[in-house]
């Protein structure tokens, strides 16, 4: 009977081992990766658009 317990034991611990493994390689997966460039806005593309047009009104 106890060699049966240890037995039961040692697959249940191997299961959860098991689970956590995947558990974890799931959520490495699932990270989002860092963006390659930054994503503008439509404030940040009005801003650059109003600063050029002073710089070139600047100029002329």
């Amino acid at each position: 009977m106890i060699a049966l317990a240890q037995a039961w034991r040692a697959g249940l611990t191997r299961r959860t081992q098991r689970t956590i493994v995947a558990r974890e390689a799931t959520t490495i997966r699932s990270e989002p990766e860092p963006p390659e460039h930054h994503e503008l806005t439509a404030r940040e593309l009005i801003r650059m658009a109003q600063s050029a047009r002073a710089a070139t009104e600047a100029r002329g």
